[in-house]
Order: structure tokens, then sequence, then C-alpha cells
């Protein structure tokens, strides 16, 4: 039985990062067909909610960066009260954190990679974060469904 690092590549996009005017990596989504944005959020006394929202471009440099659609996420406002997530409605391609005070909160944001404007060269992708009062963000990218099913190891996604 193969194991989730077999059949998928883990990226760090953002570790522990008070976010305030901070950017999540870009990764190259060329060999892949899925991702899976994992959002960690943890807020303290005096946090704010902010708008989160995903980016794609044509390099990993993030060149002639514009919006990508998607429609829901997968939202857990309170991790500590409970680890079910909650599909929720994206509007206008955005949503915004709780930004409760003194909580974990998780998001998670599938895409598959036909959904980027592959016809026009777009084949990198970056979750991106307003600011947000007195909250630390961690985000992971799972990226799957390889193109070459013989990979036996993963290939970079942070070059084109």
């Amino acid at each position: 039985m193969r194991q989730l690092v077999q059949n998928a590549h883990v990226v760090s996009a953002l570790s522990n990062t008070a976010v305030t005017s901070v950017t999540p990596s870009y990764v190259s989504l060329k060999n892949y067909q899925h991702v899976t944005a994992v959002i960690s959020l943890k807020t303290a006394t005096g946090a704010t909610a902010g708008a989160i929202t995903l980016k794609q471009a044509t390099a990993v440099a993030g060149t002639s960066e514009k919006a990508l659609s998607f429609s829901y996420q997968w939202a857990n406002t309170d991790v500590a009260a409970g680890e079910t997530l909650t599909k929720t409605a994206v509007t206008s391609d955005t949503f915004n954190s709780a930004g409760v005070a003194v909580k974990q909160e998780l998001y998670v944001i599938e895409i598959d990679t036909d959904t980027l404007d592959v016809d026009n060269s777009f084949d990198c992708f970056r979750v991106a974060l307003a600011n947000m009062a007195a909250t630390t963000a961690t985000v992971t990218y799972i990226l799957s469904q390889p193109r070459f099913i013989d990979q036996t190891t993963h290939p970079t996604s942070r070059t084109d």
C-alpha cells in the first residue's frame, strides 16, 4: 500500500508567520492534476478577520498573476471544539477567516489544475492572505495526481 508521500508532493508555502503583508509561495502544477491547500490560522486577543483568495500565474515568480476562481472551501473555525470540516460556499472567489480571538482555524481548498487558465500558460498557484491582526498562518500545499504515473520521486514544484 502506497503512503501519502508516495502519491503526493507536500510543500510548505508559509510557516507560522504573522499575517501582515505576507505572500505564501507559488508552486508549479505542471506535473500534477490536483492541489489541496491547507490553511491553518492561530489567532490571539485582538484578532481580525481577513480575506483568503487564490492566485494563478505563468511562472513561480508570480508572472502575470491573476485571480483563480473557486466556489467552495472546507472550514473548521474552532479546531479545539471539534474536527469537523464544513463545506462552505465562496462568494466572488474569496472568503473571510472567522477572526475570533484565541482560536485555531483550519481551511481546506481543493483545486483541479484544469481550472487554471492553461490555454494561456497559467500553471502556477498560490493562496493569498489579506492582513489579519493578531494572527499567524501556516499554509501547506498537497500536490497530487501526478501527470506521469511512473514517477518514483516528485519533481520540484518551486521552479517552472
